[in-house]
């Protein structure tokens, strides 16, 4: 049993003295090597206020599981924030609960570089909010003479929806975003989010490709509202996906709204529209009497985190 890779000890007895093998020696510190043969309430003593109440558990019969508990703990002359894995098992003779098995992983490093990457996650989003609060302020200036409000207007959407990206990215911590919330949160900026239906599998999109997606579905959603579908009282808006081989597939579909034609003039919205999920293309368009489908293709390789 102490012959296990796995920081492993237990304690036996009336006083529960404690005994461990190898691998728990660093989780002692200066408490080694006298700990070994002592009660272990007198070698964790610092945290015994802690542990006090799973130890008791384990003693009447019960596993414990603990994930990432946090404990401040004095090991090495002075005290610091630690946190531990761990589970305490009752080792019984007989039918009696005599001692605990106590397997141990020390987490204090990840837990610490997890809170160190949470901090620097946010505060390069905030720097990022910024820099678009920026680029929105001086557009408003710049623009403030044109005529043409609508385009200022679409100028400013547009930056919305890369920010709502930005959010995206942030609740998943910058290892690429979740698709269903990509197109959520790009449509609920615009539209009625109870007259949009989306439906796929979770897939987890590559973190420069969200930007492109956020903008694709806030295009097709301003569209909507302004020409198709949601530009009704009746009408509404299918969106779902699915993963096909190295594919993923996507369909924009309208429907209950006026009958869809062919733009007289292609502006940026559609020519980003074209670029497709991932800038590439793989776009088709129905301009249907029932309403406007968009069908929308890309390799997993290029749009998927792996």
């Amino acid at each position: 049993m102490m012959g296990t890779e796995f920081a492993t000890c237990a304690t036996w007895g009336p006083e529960q003295t404690l005994i461990y093998n190898g691998a728990y020696i660093p989780f002692l510190g200066a408490r080694h090597p006298e700990a070994l043969g002592r009660p272990i309430h007198e070698v964790w003593s610092d945290v015994w206020d802690d542990i006090a109440p799973l130890v008791a558990k384990a003693m009447a019969g019960e596993r414990v599981y603990m994930e990432n508990m946090h404990l401040v703990m004095t090991r090495n002359g002075a005290p610091e924030d630690t946190y531990w894995t761990f589970s305490y098992s009752p080792l019984r003779d007989g039918d009696r609960v005599e001692g605990i098995l106590d397997i141990a992983i020390e987490t204090t490093s990840r837990v610490m570089a997890e809170r160190e990457r949470a901090l620097l996650m946010g505060e390069t989003t905030h720097r990022l909010k910024n820099t678009l609060a920026l680029v929105q302020a001086i557009a408003q200036q710049t623009l403030r003479d044109v005529s043409d409000k609508e385009r200022v207007q679409t100028f400013d959407d547009r930056l919305h929806a890369l920010a709502s990206a930005h959010d995206v990215l942030l609740r998943d911590d910058w290892n690429g975003a979740d698709l269903r919330g990509l197109v959520e949160t790009a449509v609920a900026r615009v539209a009625d989010r109870s007259r949009v239906e989306v439906d796929g599998p979770p897939l987890i999109v590559k973190a420069p490709i969200a930007q492109n997606v956020s903008l694709l579905i806030h295009e097709l959603a301003t569209n909507a509202i302004k020409y198709g579908a949601l530009s009704v009282g009746g009408g509404r808006v299918f969106v779902s996906w699915t993963r096909e081989g190295d594919a993923v597939l996507m369909e924009w579909r309208e429907r209950g709204g006026p009958p869809a034609s062919l733009p007289k003039r292609k502006g940026f919205g559609s020519r980003l529209v074209n670029l497709g999920l991932t800038g590439a293309g793989g776009v088709e368009k129905d301009y249907a009497p029932e309403g406007l489908t968009v069908r929308l293709q890309a390799s997993v390789e290029s749009l998927l985190e792996s």
